[in-house]
């Protein structure tokens, strides 16, 4: 019988982390899928399509944004910048 409080309790205790360790993409914080959601939040943010689009980021997603934009995959790091503009 005690086992089975203490693994409720432990059930509770890890849905309560789960809560607090996601973020309003409802993914998993730094997973795959979590990036490419971010990325395409922040690229519809950054062409105009849709200003609200990162309104709930976290500080995290920007971060792994910022360095994910390198990769190929990234939608933003396909964003032509200024200084390409500019040539």
């Amino acid at each position: 019988m005690l086992v089975q409080i203490n693994r409720s309790r432990i059930g509770k205790r890890l849905q309560r982390l789960e809560a607090v360790l996601t973020d309003t993409s409802r993914l998993v914080p730094h997973s795959q899928k979590w990036l490419e959601y971010w990325d395409r939040q922040y690229y519809l943010y950054l062409t105009g399509k849709d200003v609200n689009a990162i309104r709930q980021s976290s500080i995290a997603a920007y971060r792994a944004v910022n360095e994910y934009a390198d990769n190929p995959a990234s939608l933003v790091g396909s964003i032509p910048s200024e200084d390409a503009n500019q040539l």
